[in-house]
């Protein structure tokens, strides 16, 4: 029989709130736990188990997509012996360890039916030439708020295309082409320009580089460069300056038309409820 003390149960109930709850750092999504903390002498029953196996089961949902298997682990009834491993049950306090272990490993994870992934600032161009830029303030209501965000799994995608069919429209949207993804600790693209490193945990504060095309296009158009910064511009604020600059114009200098930039948010659903940050075209952009 598993000698379920009060240090063990809250050692476990510690773990969870690490990921599930508050956290710290890049750690913590920001939900109130149903598992409470024990006093040495209480007595552990099926309920405080069982708000265990509910919160690491929203934790694990969040992640994967689903509920753990009854082959990993299982919510306990009334009169149930716990014992260390059962591998017969999965109601073993191990059981119970191991899954906690594995969403704390997992933390940064999410499934991508657990997101909502919504257009949260259009921006359109009807004519443009020469260099613009677009600035994009993403405001969070706290730090906090800005940790859970990213934690959970929430990212900043930038998309940028233009319905110009002349040939230097199709070289733009071919130098333009694909979602920019800013998340907790990385910058991904599925476009062919050079991404850095850098996600919300390595701003510093600084304009920091995060995709660049320079001399991207072709032909009459092999000047034209495309390219994204960001910066921290303080605890709740990260601020992305977008620029298209066309330095190569074919002859004559041709106008594009309709360009698009759509600014998404990637929100937390089901189990885990997140909140998407406030998005506002920032002064000086000349979009």
């Amino acid at each position: 029989m598993a000698l379920v003390t009060a240090n063990r149960f809250n050692t476990l109930r510690q773990q969870i709130d690490n990921v599930l709850g508050n956290g710290s750092g890049d750690s913590g999504y920001g939900q109130t736990l149903v598992t409470q903390s024990v006093q040495v002498g209480d007595v552990i029953n099926a309920t405080n188990i069982n708000n265990a196996y509910e919160d690491l089961r929203k934790a694990y949902k969040h992640q994967t997509g689903g509920n753990p298997a009854s082959n990993v682990i299982q919510a306990v009834q009334q009169g149930d012996l716990i014992i260390d491993n059962d591998g017969v049950n999965y109601t073993g306090w191990d059981q119970y360890e191991a899954l906690a272990t594995l969403i704390s490993t997992n933390r940064l994870t999410v499934d991508v039916n657990q997101q909502d992934v919504v257009v949260g600032l259009p921006n359109n161009r009807s004519t443009w030439n020469g260099t613009i830029t677009l600035i994009i303030e993403v405001n969070f209501a706290s730090a906090d708020a800005r940790r859970y965000y990213f934690n959970q799994g929430g990212f900043i995608r930038i998309a940028s295309n233009t319905t110009d069919s002349s040939s230097k429209g199709s070289d733009w949207n071919s130098i333009m082409g694909g979602n920019l993804d800013f998340s907790a600790h990385a910058t991904t693209s599925t476009g062919s320009g050079t991404v850095y490193a850098i996600g919300n945990y390595e701003l510093d504060g600084n304009v920091q580089r995060i995709y660049e095309r320079i001399d991207a296009g072709g032909g009459a158009y092999s000047a034209n460069d495309y390219f994204v910064d960001v910066q921290s511009t303080s605890a709740t604020q990260i601020t992305f300056t977008i620029t298209w600059r066309d330095e190569a114009g074919g002859n004559p200098d041709e106008d594009i038309s309709n360009l698009n930039c759509d600014i998404y948010t990637a929100t937390a659903i089901t189990d885990v409820i997140g909140t998407a940050p406030g998005l506002v075209k920032g002064s000086g952009s000349s979009f």
